[in-house]
């Protein structure tokens, strides 16, 4: 067995030689470091396609059983080599639906599951089309991210009017491409299993190894619980588990996600 792992130094120093003892190990990381592997690359440009083509240029000398990534940023891009070398595990769709808050309220909602109304604000005019569909306040936030902070709170059109004076302009595509907008949220929140809600959310989204994943419901003015986020949580402190089932993913759990 012979497994890549991307390894970013926000995670600390993981000991997956030995998590992984008797497999060849390959680890390709952002920082130099010391690690107990057969090969280890660093990086400097991890955030780039960079480290895709350091995994891809490894593949084409051994043959990969597994793509190994713990960090919240490298989950698509772990998915897209696991899809494009032939490799069990998480897909690439799978993992869009937890780090893109369009493409899971898309999947959720097709099944029934209630969900926080939001909508891509490419534009500018995306903007005005939610504030007429559902008046203020709007909260923008980024579109991915296993965190999706607030980046703007619209109370009024003079707020709208001024968060587009802020270097965002009508048609500015490239700059506004990566959010979202949404009626600002004001209810009890609720994270984990334990309500309706997430509980049928949890039964929809893709359950796949290694990759586990956290809904948060907000209950909106009329009492309806509604998911509002969905992420993945891996924590560093299951990071020894988390490794090992990404490096040997259960057939059982295997299952696609049409993502549209």
């Amino acid at each position: 067995m012979t497994c890549v792992v991307l390894h970013r130094a926000a995670l600390g120093a993981l000991p997956y030689g030995p998590w992984l003892a008797g497999a060849e190990l390959v680890v390709v990381a952002d920082r130099p470091a010391e690690f107990e592997a057969t090969e280890a690359h660093c990086v400097a440009s991890f955030a780039t396609a960079a480290a895709e083509l350091a995994v891809l240029e490894v593949a084409a000398r051994r043959q990969l059983t597994a793509v190994i990534a713990l960090h919240p940023d490298d989950q698509i891009r772990a998915g897209s080599l696991r899809d494009h070398l032939g490799l069990p595990g998480q897909t690439r769709d799978e993992a869009v639906v937890g780090a893109d808050a369009i493409r899971a309220a898309r999947l959720l909602g097709a099944a029934g599951v209630p969900v926080v109304p939001r909508a891509p604000a490419a534009t500018i005019p995306d903007l005005y089309r939610a504030a007429h569909t559902w008046g203020y306040p709007l909260v923008v936030r980024r579109r991915r991210g296993p965190r999706r902070p607030v980046l703007a709170e619209l109370t009024d059109e003079g707020a709208l009017r001024a968060f587009a004076r802020g270097g965002v302009a009508e048609g500015d595509t490239a700059a506004t491409a990566g959010l979202t907008v949404e009626p600002a949220p004001t209810g009890p929140r609720h994270h984990g299993p334990g309500n309706p809600v997430t509980d049928a959310a949890l039964a929809v989204l893709p359950a796949t190894p290694g990759h586990p994943l956290e809904v948060e419901a907000v209950r909106d003015a009329q009492g309806t619980w509604r998911v509002d986020t969905v992420r993945y949580t891996g924590r560093t402190a299951d990071a020894r588990d988390l490794v090992r089932a990404q490096a040997a993913p259960e057939p059982a759990y295997r299952h696609s996600v049409e993502v549209v």
